[in-house]
């Protein structure tokens, strides 16, 4: 009799095993549908940090600057609805987490294997490095000459062209293009098409074109004509432009704002 009752015992006993496996997997779905709530609304206070570094990258533009060094902590605090912090014994801890929930940061960060306890601290810190990579990866997509995290800081230091450079890069590309375009010229010459369909008004461009590179080749070979072509603009005369841009970069690094760009300290106010 005990070992006929053991069987139905046995089964019942691994029944609620199964079923106890059964409800695990269903609160851990719920709690990653709860950290999904955190992720996206990260996205939102991220994106809304980086147009307020777009922002401070424009001010910098109009004060002639071509770099800049933004700490994305300090960013957040003007982000609405941004979680704020509180220090406790030199240490920095979520007191508000603003329009959500600490369960949806623990649920994302943390894992959706184990419950939530109400009121376990947060440390500041992690909060916001979560955040970096994403916020480095959407300021990188902005197409900066140069784009890095500071070592050890918050700071997101960015620069860009200089006029200058970026006059030389556009004169560069429009020269290739030209070149380009001149030796398909003779492809498309009138004796390719005997049936003389070319229009009239492209005949006076080939011309021109042909005229033209006779002209550089007897300047080449021609040292009387060495004058004529100090006249056209070539890339060493831009060597000047180049030596002041770079002055003015250097001049400009001692002037970027940094005094307000620090990560935070104990002595900074939130």
């Amino acid at each position: 009799g005990l070992l006929g009752l053991s069987v139905p015992r046995a089964m019942s006993f691994a029944a609620a095993l199964a079923q106890r496996v059964s409800a695990k997997r269903q609160e851990t779905k719920e709690r990653e549908k709860e950290g999904q709530k955190w992720l996206e609304h990260e996205t939102k206070l991220v994106e809304a940090a980086v147009e307020l570094f777009k922002r401070r990258c424009v001010r910098a533009a109009e004060n002639m600057q071509c770099q800049l060094s933004v700490s994305f902590e300090v960013l957040t605090r003007e982000v609405p609805g941004f979680p704020t912090y509180t220090v406790k014994d030199g240490t920095y801890l979520v007191d508000n987490w603003g329009d959500a929930e600490p369960a949806s940061w623990f649920y994302a960060r943390r894992g959706a294997s184990e419950p939530f306890t109400h009121g376990l601290p947060v440390g500041f810190a992690e909060l916001l490095e979560g955040m970096m990579p994403q916020f480095l990866s959407k300021v990188k997509a902005l197409g900066f000459k140069t784009c890095s995290r500071e070592s050890c800081t918050w700071k997101v230091k960015v620069s860009w062209k200089t006029p200058q450079e970026a006059q030389l890069n556009g004169n560069a590309t429009n020269g290739h293009a030209a070149e380009a375009e001149a030796e398909e010229v003779p492809e498309a010459s009138p004796e390719a098409s005997p049936s003389g369909s070319r229009p009239e008004a492209a005949r006076p461009k080939q011309k021109a074109r042909a005229e033209e590179k006779r002209t550089k080749a007897e300047d080449s070979e021609s040292p009387k004509r060495s004058p004529q072509r100090s006249r056209s603009p070539p890339q060493k005369s831009t060597s000047p432009m180049r030596t002041r841009s770079k002055s003015k970069s250097n001049h400009s690094n001692t002037e970027v704002p940094s005094g307000t760009e620090v990560p935070t300290s104990d002595n900074e106010a939130k």
